[in-house]
């Protein structure tokens, strides 16, 4: 197991539950492969499997979200699809506490070019054994709300690009990270924040509307480890603070003095849910 495979974000906002919505007349709808459930020239969108979740559990997720989308006139298949098609990726994060597991999922839609067209996210607290199992009803619930809004943003059968301006993030240098730290958690939120549909800037200009940046502690503590204890920052470009997501464990002390690999992938992606849920609560407050 990583060392940092158990980091529990200490997120700096209220994730909402999801609740799945009726659907009274869902037993008559024709299945997935009926011709009429598959036009011959839709474009739709194909939902990619979901990363970071057990393997029925992802299996589940993409049917299940296929599934809302259909559900909101959005062709939408797990198999079928082609050259023009939209692609939806899942990336789950589960932080798992005894018999209760936290599970926030990044929904992000990209055009046939990968361009990004938005993301959702949805998060919930749920029974650890039915994450595991891929539990339908808690796949449906996982999915709906993000479903709706992500129907929001596509037209008629074809999915198009509405005029939504996603916010750009400037990231700044990570500081206080012993070893090659600083610039391995740079490149691995980075990469983990695109893949999540996050716009990116490689440094502030004038453009961006949010500022990204993160700070590592490190401190001493008994019997030979080390506290560390990772801030990331969302700041306006004026400096005003917007939320951090914050994340601390314990290591061997000097095992993060040298090359941190694999680590500051699993930090980024511990952090990368919270981190976009900061983003969306504050475009939602500002209107945009």
């Amino acid at each position: 197991m990583s060392r940092f495979a158990r980091l529990i974000p200490l997120l700096a906002l209220a994730l909402a539950a999801c609740q799945p919505l009726p659907h009274p007349f869902s037993d008559l709808r024709p299945p997935p492969s009926s011709p009429a459930m598959s036009p011959p020239d839709a474009v739709g969108i194909v939902v990619d499997p979901v990363a970071g979740a057990p393997a029925p559990t992802a299996t589940a997720l993409g049917e299940a979200m296929a599934d809302a989308l259909r559900k909101e006139d959005v062709p939408a298949d797990t198999k079928v699809g082609n050259a023009k098609s939209y692609h939806l990726a899942g990336t789950a994060q589960a932080n798992e506490d005894g018999q209760r597991t936290r599970v926030t999922i990044v929904w992000a839609l990209r055009g046939p070019d990968g361009r990004a067209v938005g993301q959702e996210t949805t998060s919930d607290e749920v029974p650890s054994a039915i994450w595991r199992d891929g539990d339908k009803e808690l796949a449906k619930a996982l999915s709906a709300k993000a479903a709706l809004a992500l129907a929001a943003r596509v037209e008629g059968d074809v999915p198009v690009e509405k005029q939504v301006h996603d916010p750009v993030v400037a990231l700044r240098p990570v500081t206080g990270a012993p070893g090659d730290g600083g610039n391995a958690l740079s490149r691995a939120i980075g990469a983990v924040l695109v893949r999540a549909g996050v716009v990116l800037k490689a440094k502030p200009a004038d453009q961006e509307n949010y500022w990204l940046s993160g700070k590592v502690e490190i401190s001493p503590v008994p019997d030979g480890k080390q506290n560390v204890k990772i801030t990331w920052s969302l700041a306006r470009p004026d400096g005003s603070a917007i939320g951090q997501v914050s994340q601390e464990n314990q290591v061997p002390a000097g095992s993060l003095d040298g090359t941190w690999g694999d680590v500051a992938y699993d930090v980024a992606a511990a952090a990368a849910g919270g981190i976009v849920e900061l983003i969306q609560n504050a475009q939602a407050a500002t209107g945009s």
